[in-house]
């Protein structure tokens, strides 16, 4: 079911645009690394997907029409007006960054029909992403380190203690996958490096939630 809905929004040349996040990125991982046994196999029935502020002025695609294609039911959160879309096998909702206003509140891109969930630190999917490949769809999800620290903040905001334990576990195998690759470890410290001062902290707090530190670079 995701598969396809991803592949409509391909044929919509829609997808190159937007940034797949959540549980389902960790299975992508899995393709990519050959399976490895320390990241978590997804355990969910939501798919989320970032889209960027500003679109191309040019680009208008009927979001509705390709989940409806899907079999997917429309539903609108009154009176905030935000769109979810519901199927059996899967739940879609899309996800954007915050504006000016403090409070998570939605926004509505006109040019794709749709409304979308603004959240705070979905800016690092955004400044993140990885284009992949998996069977005939290109996608992109975040960098498996930018993933990792996004979880390890959102694993203490959660109000949700079982979805905040599930971070928490996400954020953990991801850690002991990274351990002794250099690569993995030298890209989580420049990507961490580059956060501000109130996101560090909150990435502290959850490795000490989850009993781990960054593992380092032994590059000299």
């Amino acid at each position: 079911m995701l598969l396809s809905v991803l592949r409509d929004m391909q044929d919509a040349d829609i997808l190159r645009y937007f940034v797949l996040v959540g549980s389902w990125c960790q299975d992508f991982y899995r393709h990519i690394y050959d399976n490895p046994v320390e990241i978590p196999a997804a355990r969910t029935l939501d798919a989320d997907m970032v889209i960027p502020r500003h679109l191309p002025k040019d680009k208008q695609v009927n979001i509705f029409q390709i989940m409806e294609k899907n079999g997917f039911a429309i539903e609108i959160d009154f009176p905030s007006g935000l769109h979810r879309f519901t199927h059996p096998d899967l739940n879609f909702e899309f996800l954007t960054s915050p504006g000016t206003k403090r409070s998570e509140a939605v926004y509505r891109f006109k040019n794709l029909g749709i409304t979308a969930q603004e959240l705070p630190y979905m800016t690092i999917p955004l400044d993140y992403p990885m284009s992949i490949t998996y069977e005939d769809i290109t996608l992109n999800i975040p960098e498996p380190e930018a993933f990792t620290l996004h979880k390890l903040i959102i694993c203490g905001q959660r109000n949700d203690p079982d979805k905040a334990q599930k971070d928490a576990e996400t954020a953990r195998g991801m850690l002991i996958y990274f351990e002794e690759k250099e690569w993995h470890t030298r890209r989580l410290q420049e990507i961490f490096s580059s956060f501000p001062k109130g996101w560090k902290r909150r990435i502290k707090e959850g490795l000490d939630k989850i009993g781990m530190s960054l593992p380092s670079s032994h590059r000299v």
